[in-house]
């Protein structure tokens, strides 16, 4: 085979493998016009690693929940909720998930340390791996509660408005919770899906309180429950709420810079001011030759 041949067979294989990357990428027709619709596709390929994991997440979760003392899954319970059970994820299915990634993880970093690496590293890890679902849940639900406390006060403002406009105050809630959308109106959906399976609207709205970690949202339930018991008309607190959440979570805003400035301060003075003061001094003896003067000991 010549040089020239040769080249040009290579070069053909590059541009079949460049047009085929369009079609590797390409979703199919049922992806795309589900996405043209606003439909998320509930099925989506998945790596073998991720499948591998939810499967053995299935079966480890029945075997090692039950060994978990009450109180540990009662905490795995709250802080699910607080992060909205992302995945529909349940207390059984996340201990799976824990018990599954710490078996990967540590089977992976052991047959590592067999063939030559750190037993010590492959214990870390395997301590990482059952511990990494509960940082990333804390997380999540730190996260998704100050989601909350940032969009309730326009939720309130959105729902006065609506309530004011002559819509019934459970129709204006459902209207206003769809159309913000975000943890807020999800809690605020949840809470009337209860209704309409039969819960009252004390015991729904109670429900919703204990869910969630938020203080601007208990204190919008509780004078919801106190309105409803007194009889008085919710629409012209709404507002007044608002405002009184806005200037908690100002407070707040000063509150964590104030507790930043501190931190900011240490930082500052154990890494930047040392590098600083090391830069100049390697600079200035650089500079100068000092080292060939023999004034440090130098030949």
């Amino acid at each position: 085979m010549t040089p020239l041949l040769a080249g040009a067979l290579v070069t053909a294989c590059f541009t079949l493998a460049l047009l085929a990357v369009p079609l590797l990428l390409d979703r199919g027709p049922v992806d795309r016009l589900a996405a043209r619709a606003g439909v998320e596709v509930a099925a989506r390929r998945r790596s073998l690693l991720r499948r591998l994991i939810e499967r053995l997440a299935a079966g480890l979760g029945p075997r090692l929940a039950p060994g978990i003392r009450l109180s540990r899954r009662e905490a795995i319970a709250r802080r699910l909720d607080l992060a909205g059970r992302p995945g529909g994820l349940t207390v059984q299915r996340f201990i799976g998930l824990k018990g599954a990634l710490c078996l990967v993880v540590g089977g992976l970093f052991g047959f590592l340390a067999l063939i030559g690496g750190s037993w010590l590293i492959a214990i870390i890890a395997t301590a990482a791996g059952w511990f990494l679902p509960d940082i990333l849940l804390s997380r999540s639900g730190r996260l998704r509660q100050e989601r909350i406390e940032r969009d309730l006060p326009d939720f309130l403002d959105i729902l006065a408005v609506t309530v004011r406009a002559g819509l019934g105050y459970r129709s204006a809630l459902q209207r206003v919770a769809e159309s913000l959308g975000g943890p807020a109106g999800e809690e605020i959906l949840v809470a009337l899906r209860q209704m309409d399976l039969g819960a009252s609207r004390r015991d729904a709205f109670l429900a919703l309180r204990a869910r969630n970690d938020s203080e601007s949202l208990s204190t919008f339930i509780g004078a919801q429950l106190q309105a409803e018991e007194l009889g008085v008309p919710l629409s012209e607190a709404l507002n007044d709420i608002a405002l009184d959440m806005r200037r908690s979570a100002a407070q707040n805003a000063r509150r964590r810079a104030a507790r930043a400035a501190p931190r900011i301060s240490l930082i500052v003075t154990t890494l930047i001011v040392p590098g600083s003061i090391i830069l100049i001094l390697a600079s200035m003896i650089l500079g100068t030759d000092i080292l060939d003067s023999g004034v440090l000991g130098g030949g």
